[in-house]
């Protein structure tokens, strides 16, 4: 299968080395720098985002938009903040014959998900979503790994199933393609609210009262947003909120653990961290009435901390499990 890779960060590079394993992928990589180009393709490496890795000698990359035109799977793998203005580019090139799979997480006002905008932007239903509990660095180790692909029909599944052959990710699936997406945003808001526990209390007990907490209002939210309560019990739902949640590894519980210890300011001006789940807090938050707003303490206070209402985030077990 021929495979086109719009994104060369840590995810893309991932996925995209990964793919070349498969002796009946071809696989190229966009990159926007032509020194990144060569580095990948004389070197075979992205020292930026892996500075001890050897990439696949079979992976190549490019920085001609055109050479899309010859590939039939295009995966986007961009942040959510350039997404929309990297893609312009591309307006010409990508058709209803290409099949999109997207690997960015983010939400747009009113709640349009990154493949609803693909699918207006290119003007194609043709757009499935790849999501679930992955660090870009361990699929660079070959740890196994299960990922949820949501998908319209059969032959979107077949695609996506075949090209990941005799690699180390699996897929389970479903045709909830808006339920993977909303998880995959979710997940990084709640990942946030479980470094702030794990910061301030050092009892497996307090982590997993809070866990439980996490999962009901997470279930809550998907429903609200349309998702399927199915999708939940997919890697990209549970697996993925507790990979976010209780590894070191994640951005998003590390800003919780700043938090928590609190290092970090919502109203600094000289912070420069940058994480998803910051990004998608308001757009949530402004979709929900104040019935629905009660029922969600943690998210409720963790968008009064980032809105500036509260200098440091307490911790009051009262508010958040009330009879």
């Amino acid at each position: 299968m021929n495979i086109f890779i719009i994104g060369s960060g840590t995810f893309g590079t991932a996925i995209a080395n990964e793919l070349a394993t498969n002796l009946n992928n071809d696989v190229m990589l966009y990159c926007r720098s032509i020194d990144k180009v060569n580095e990948i393709n004389i070197s075979n490496s992205n020292l930026k985002y892996f500075p001890n890795k050897k990439l696949n000698n079979r992976l190549i990359a490019t920085n001609k938009i055109e050479d899309i035109n010859n590939y039939e799977i295009v995966f986007i793998a961009l942040p959510s903040s350039v997404l929309i203005n990297s893609l312009d580019k591309f307006q010409k090139h990508i058709s209803k014959d290409h099949l999109l799979v997207n690997l960015s997480k983010g939400i747009f006002k009113n709640g349009i998900t990154i493949v609803d905008f693909l699918e207006k932007k290119f003007n194609t239903k043709n757009v499935v979503s790849l999501k679930g509990p992955s660090f870009a660095v361990e699929i660079m180790e070959n740890s196994k790994t299960l990922l949820t692909l949501g998908y319209s029909n059969d032959d979107q599944l077949k695609k996506i199933k075949k090209i990941f052959l005799k690699s180390n990710i699996y897929i389970d699936s479903t045709k909830d393609i808006r339920g993977v997406e909303i998880l995959s945003v979710i997940k990084n808001i709640y990942a946030l609210i479980m470094g702030i526990i794990d910061a301030k209390y050092n009892s497996p007990n307090t982590r997993f009262m809070f866990l439980s907490k996490i999962f009901s209002e997470i279930r809550l939210l998907n429903t609200h947003m349309n998702g399927e309560l199915n999708t939940l019990f997919l890697a990209c739902g549970l697996g993925d909120v507790c990979l976010t949640s209780l590894n070191d590894l994640s951005r998003n519980r590390t800003l919780g653990l700043l938090i928590g210890k609190g290092f970090y300011e919502p109203n600094s001006k000289e912070n420069t961290v940058v994480i998803e789940g910051l990004n998608s807090i308001n757009t949530i938050f402004s979709m929900l009435d104040e019935v629905l707003i009660e029922q969600l303490p943690l998210l409720n206070k963790l968008n009064s901390f980032f809105n500036a209402q509260e200098k440091r985030f307490i911790i009051d077990f009262n508010d958040f499990f009330k009879d």
